[in-house]
C-alpha cells in the first residue's frame, strides 16, 4: 500500500510538472487570465478531469513553476558555494540572490505577466510574497545566517525588500552578464546591511561576520563587480 501511495504521489508530481511547464510557456504569450486549464491539459495529453484534480487552476500551475525555478536556483547556488571554499556569509548571499536572477532571466515576459496579474488578484500577490520570503529564508540559511528569532525575521524581510527593488533594474537589464543587476544588488545589500547594523539586527557573532564581509567587499573594490 505504501509503495502504491509513493508511486501515485510521484505520478502526481510528474503530471503537475508537465502541466506547469506548459502553463509557463503559454504565459510567455498571453496574460494569466487568458490561460485555460483545458487547453494546457490538451497540449500535454492530460485528461481534463485529472488536470483539475492535480492542478486546480492555471494560477496554481504558474506558482508551482516558480517554486521549481526557485528550487533550481537554490540547489545550483548551494553547489557553487560549496565549490567556492571559504567566503563570507555576505558573499554567499550575494551569490545566491544573483543566481536566482540569472535563472529567471529567460522568463522576464512571464514575470511581467505575473506582476500584472497580481495587481488584480490579491491572493496571487500574497502567494508571491510568501514564496519569495520562503526562498529568501532558505538562501540565508544556506549562507550561514540562522534567521532565528525576531532579528532573523527582520533580516529576511530586509533581503526580500532588496530583491523587490533590484528586480526593477533586472527587468530592464539586457546585458549578457547582468552586470547592472549585480551592481544594483551589491549596492542595495550594502544599504540593507548598514540599516541592520544600525538597528542591531545582528547578534555579536553575526555582527563580526557582517563586518568581515563588508571589509572583504571593500578591500576587493567590489561595489557591483565580482572578485574574479
Amino acid at each position: 500500500m505504501m509503495m502504491q501511495s509513493a508511486t501515485g504521489a510521484e505520478q502526481t508530481v510528474q503530471i503537475f510538472a508537465k502541466l506547469a511547464d506548459e502553463a509557463w510557456q503559454q504565459l510567455g504569450a498571453r496574460p494569466l487570465a487568458a490561460l485555460s486549464l483545458h487547453e494546457i491539459a490538451q497540449n500535454v495529453g492530460v485528461d481534463d478531469a485529472l488536470a483539475s484534480a492535480v492542478a486546480g487552476d492555471p494560477q496554481r500551475l504558474v506558482l508551482g513553476k516558480m517554486v521549481a525555478l526557485d528550487n533550481q536556483a537554490v540547489l545550483e547556488s548551494f553547489a557553487d558555494i560549496e565549490d567556492a571554499g571559504e567566503i563570507s556569509i555576505r558573499e554567499k548571499i550575494l551569490e545566491a540572490l544573483m543566481h536566482r536572477f540569472e535563472v529567471y532571466a529567460p522568463y522576464r515576459v512571464q514575470i511581467e505577466a505575473v506582476n500584472r496579474a497580481a495587481r488584480t488578484r490579491p491572493d496571487l500577490g500574497v502567494a508571491l510574497g510568501l514564496n519569495l520570503q520562503h526562498v529568501t529564508r532558505r538562501m540565508l540559511a544556506m549562507a550561514g545566517d540562522s534567521c532565528e528569532g525576531w532579528r532573523g525575521m527582520l533580516r529576511i524581510k530586509g533581503v526580500v525588500g532588496v530583491v523587490m527593488m533590484v528586480a526593477r533594474d533586472w527587468m530592464k537589464d539586457d546585458s549578457p552578464d547582468l552586470a547592472p543587476t549585480m551592481k544594483a544588488l551589491d549596492r542595495r545589500l550594502q544599504q540593507a546591511e548598514e540599516w541592520a547594523i544600525s538597528l542591531r539586527l545582528f547578534r555579536q557573532g553575526e555582527q563580526q561576520q557582517a563586518d568581515s564581509g563588508r571589509d572583504d567587499a571593500a578591500a576587493a573594490g567590489r561595489y557591483g563587480v565580482d572578485n574574479d
